[in-house]
């Protein structure tokens, strides 16, 4: 019996590897500081907009005074980022509808708990203009992980297919902007937001939406992430090899449906070889 099962498994490593998908923040790009940084950016925004105790070179020139409901020195650069980071978290790996994942929403959700007097019509304009300053800030901070687009680029002249499977911004074309800045669009034969399949990841929808597009079983490919629950664990299930990135977080936990562990994401380039 023992040496069944032990053959079950080598039959299974067996199938050639024939695609490898990638999940996007803190997995190919680090992602956190450059989110740190902008949230901060953001938050000194509003403050400014709304106390005027300075001025910001980003801030929007025809930006009014909103009279404040309560004592001005109740709204902080600490109170706005708590306002904006419980609107973040109430929503992220919760929601599986892509639309909640806009920064817009959870900057309009921000601007509604500040101790301000401000109507929806004004909220609407100022967490678009705040949306877009987040991204135009952000986007140019974004660094890939060492040696991304060579291990993309070897993978690729191995005949192996690339793709990468990340959730969504609010719209896709926002996810796509960050790719085609960070270069690798050159490097991905496929694009997969949540935006296709109107679920968040962890929804099975979309690794099944990835497998039909590329035309490959579960068992011919892998899944590389840095969130074992939400990158890896369902696709585990489909038959996907499974890869966890520490690169931006080390610890010492482990995972049973977790294949292999890194902490270089040129480390994918050698699991491949042991299936090709």
């Amino acid at each position: 019996m023992h040496m069944n099962i032990l053959n079950l498994f080598k039959k299974k490593d067996a199938v050639p590897l024939k695609l490898v998908c990638f999940d996007l923040d803190n997995t190919l790009c680090e992602y956190d500081a450059a989110e740190a940084e902008t949230e901060a950016y953001i938050a000194d925004m509003i403050y400014a907009d709304f106390l005027q105790h300075k001025k910001h070179p980003a801030r929007a020139k025809k930006a009014k005074t909103v009279r404040q409901s309560k004592s001005s020195t109740a709204l902080t650069l600490s109170a706005i980022l708590k306002a904006f980071n419980e609107s973040k978290h109430a929503h992220m790996h919760k929601d599986l509808e892509p639309e909640q994942f806009s920064r817009g929403l959870w900057l309009a959700e921000t601007l509604q708990k500040l101790p301000v007097t401000i109507t929806p019509a004004r909220i609407k304009t100022l967490s678009a203009a705040y949306e877009k300053a987040y991204w135009d800030f952000l986007i140019p901070k974004l660094k890939l992980y060492p040696h991304t687009l060579e291990t993309l680029q070897a993978l690729k002249n191995k005949g192996i297919i690339t793709a990468c499977l990340t959730d969504s911004d609010g719209e896709k074309g926002i996810k796509i902007r960050r790719m085609v800045y960070l270069g690798l669009d050159k490097y991905l034969d496929f694009i997969i937001t949540t935006d296709d399949t109107k679920k968040n990841k962890p929804a099975i929808e979309n690794w099944e939406y990835l497998l039909k597009a590329v035309g490959v079983l579960g068992k011919e490919c892998m899944m590389v992430g840095d969130h074992p629950d939400i990158d890896l664990l369902v696709p585990k299930g489909l038959g996907f090899r499974t890869v966890w990135t520490k690169e931006h977080f080390n610890t010492s936990t482990h995972f049973k449906y977790v294949d292999h562990e890194i902490h270089h994401i040129s480390d994918v380039e050698k699991i491949a070889k042991k299936y090709a």
